[in-house]
């Protein structure tokens, strides 16, 4: 589900590698564009910045519900453009049936509240008509983390999988699985099923490599055989740390490899970190958390804790995790953590343990390793630029540690 090439959505039943088509809504009738509409009426970039939208739903008040839905609607299985108007013609409509001076979180409350409310109904029919309880979700429409927490809590609903790279960018994947599964049927074989359990698909860099870029950027690093106990320790010393660690994750979260880490007991962080990464969010910072603690921490979580490694869900949050990571809770006592496990990322994971140790706490926050508007570092000079741009305190890179 998405703006929409043609279809903005699809709804298809899977067995034994085979797909059939259920249903197929047009990408005029796109919930999506929608949402993009009122990215751009409140300031934003259309098809950028609707996770913006998102954190700042959470501020307001659905105060232009009836309005919205009188645009775009759900009936039947089925999601209608009942403005009859698509694009620039479609901003122009919602700019004229909005007041004058409207609000801009209530503006957005708005849509985040049709939009859970639309799609939760349509994944819901389907579902029911269906009778298949495990539902994977694709397409830019479910980068919407409240939204896949809404679907989580359906209660026909037995699992949710969202693609981690669940926009354009995983589309060479699901083109990859594709070609396999189809020429697998063609010579008499059935696709045998497949659990994605990581998305560390991406370049690595040996310790080589990143001792040569940082001669030539002129750095005095340290190595050491143990940077996990160092990168717990500058945390817990409530440094911003980047850490640069094996193969780069595939999609738009960093997960453990790409990541800028830093304290979550600092209720001022979001204010301070977002302006030092030249960042604007509404939403707070992500933590990364301890598989074996998650649960104290996030309601529900056993339902979703596949879902929870890629970081693609929110959860309800637990009285302990507002006392002990406040930064990490958003307004509306909802969180978006990576659950990290053994043996998906031993190192960060060892990290994570460590912290736990010195800390008392088996999370800290995670957010991904860039520049404001600018993608997640890939190579050690991507990594140092940042680090001279004054983004962290200490950059760790495989086994090299460097401060400036």
């Amino acid at each position: 589900m998405d703006g929409g090439d043609g279809s903005s959505s699809h709804v298809y039943r899977v067995e034994q590698g085979e797909f059939e088509k259920l249903c197929d809504i047009s990408s005029y009738d796109s919930i999506g564009n929608y949402y993009s509409y009122v990215t751009h009426l409140c300031g934003f970039k259309a098809h950028k910045h609707e996770g913006k939208i998102t954190g700042l739903a959470a501020f307001g008040e659905p105060e232009y519900l009836d309005l919205l839905n009188g645009l775009i609607t759900y009936k039947n299985g089925r999601i209608f453009n009942a403005g009859n108007c698509y694009y620039w013609s479609a901003i122009k409509k919602m700019k004229g049936i909005l007041p004058n001076k409207f609000s801009k979180k209530n503006l957005a409350c708005s849509i985040q509240d049709l939009l859970e409310e639309i799609v939760a109904n349509y994944v819901y029919y389907w579902v029911d008509k269906t009778e298949i309880i495990d539902i994977a979700l694709a397409g830019g429409v479910f980068a919407n983390v409240k939204l896949n927490q809404r679907l989580n809590e359906l209660k026909n609903v037995d699992s949710v999988f969202i693609h981690p790279a669940m926009g354009d960018g995983g589309l060479a994947v699901g083109a990859a699985y594709a070609v396999w599964a189809e020429k697998l049927l063609d010579n008499g074989h059935l696709p045998t099923s497949y659990r994605l359990d990581n998305v560390y698909f991406g370049q690595e860099y040996s310790n080589e490599e990143i001792e040569d870029a940082l001669n030539k950027a002129g750095l005095k690093a340290k190595y050491s055989n143990n940077v996990e106990q160092a990168v717990a320790q500058f945390v817990k010393d409530k440094k911003v740390v980047g850490w640069f660690n094996g193969k780069m994750e595939y999609g738009p979260r960093a997960l453990g490899n790409r990541s800028i880490l830093a304290d979550p007991t600092d209720a001022s962080i979001n204010i301070w970190l977002n302006k030092r990464l030249k960042r604007t969010e509404f939403m707070p910072f992500a933590p990364s958390i301890l598989d074996t603690a998650a649960s104290e921490f996030y309601i529900n979580y056993e339902k979703a804790k596949y879902p929870a490694k890629f970081m693609t869900i929110t959860f309800d949050t637990t009285a302990e995790a507002i006392k002990k990571a406040p930064p990490t809770v958003h307004v509306d006592n909802t969180t978006r953590p990576q659950v990290v496990d053994k043996i998906t990322n031993p190192s960060y994971y060892k990290i994570l343990q460590i912290y736990e140790e010195i800390k008392g706490l088996p999370l800290f926050i995670n957010t991904s390793f860039n520049m404001h508007e600018e993608p997640i570092v890939c190579s050690p000079e991507d990594a140092i630029r940042a680090l001279k741009t004054g983004a962290v305190d200490v950059l760790v890179m495989g086994n090299w540690i460097v401060k400036i």
